[in-house]
């Protein structure tokens, strides 16, 4: 008999080898982790965090995280000899119940998946892409000569005002989370005197795959025409200090053109979903901070 329950610490290697069988077993080069993801314990410490078990061996788990009134579902995962829409369903059921708030998720190319999550009421809103540019060519990320980069203070309460109006949800813990445990450096873009958007570069943010990777976001601006001047600078500031950049990119994003232009590649993308009947952030103001904690 399968029994949902919610997870303890003692789980996240089990629910992270869970994770492995769906994402890295086509890999034969790529041996099983010893070291958790930071993100998972973190999502087990702030969020909730349930699996399945079956026999006493956990089978799947799925995770969400609360902030303001949305809730944001960061993993599910089956073990691929156990999938099934009704487990999958139960799990999903157990993260985000029918509490009011708002439900979204970055779904995978799964369509099983998706069409799990459309079926819960989270509707496809955008493709989100996975972008990665590895040996950066300094002259290509010039700095536009009216902005300029200024290193925020991490406890400057203005970086929590501008994230939750951007962002669309107060997340002071999140911003935490990236200074603490990936090494996360908080900017500040002006742009001809004024500032014009705040955003994270995250040079602790590798994994075992690309365990040297440098991932940037989330980034706020104001307007579409400054987004991409804030994303351009962010890149500018993060190159200068690593050879290999990680960014999330939504679809409607007016940066992406340009980022493909200048050498970055897709490696993946999601769809993202929501329950919303309206956007709670401007996809065309807004760069997630990946698909971990969006």
């Amino acid at each position: 008999m399968t029994r949902i329950r919610l997870a303890t610490e003692a789980d996240l290697p089990s629910a992270y080898e869970v994770f492995y069988q769906n994402e890295l077993r086509d890999d034969p080069q790529l041996l099983f982790p010893d070291i958790i993801p930071a993100y998972m314990r973190y999502v087990l410490q702030t969020g909730t965090l349930s699996v399945a078990e079956e026999d006493g061996e956990i089978i799947a788990f799925a995770a969400a995280i609360t902030r303001g009134n949305i809730s944001f579902l960061t993993d599910l995962f089956v073990l691929p000899t156990s999938q099934s829409g009704k487990l999958g369903k139960a799990l999903l059921q157990s993260v985000l119940p029918q509490d009011g708030l708002v439900h979204c998720t970055l779904s995978s190319s799964d369509p099983r998946a998706l069409a799990l999550y459309i079926r819960s009421g989270m509707r496809p809103s955008w493709p989100q892409y996975a972008l990665q540019l590895s040996e950066p060519a300094l002259s290509a990320w010039q700095l536009e000569p009216d902005m300029e980069i200024i290193e925020a203070d991490a406890s400057d309460l203005a970086l929590l005002r501008w994230d939750t109006r951007i962002s669309g949800r107060p997340r002071p813990q999140d911003l935490e989370f990236w200074i603490r445990d990936e090494q996360g450096i908080p900017l500040w873009f002006r742009r001809k005197g004024k500032i014009v958007g705040y955003g994270y570069v995250r040079f602790g943010a590798g994994d075992y795959i690309h365990p040297h990777k440098c991932k940037i976001g989330p980034i706020g601006a104001d307007t579409p025409e400054d987004a991409t001047a804030c994303v351009l600078a962010a890149i500018n500031w993060a190159v200068q200090q690593s050879t290999e950049i990680h960014i999330d990119v939504p679809g409607p994003h007016p940066c992406l053109a340009t980022l493909l232009e200048r050498g970055f590649q897709i490696k993946s993308f999601d769809t993202f979903v929501s329950s919303a009947s309206h956007p709670f952030f401007d996809a065309q103001h807004y760069i997630a901070s990946g698909g971990d904690l969006l």
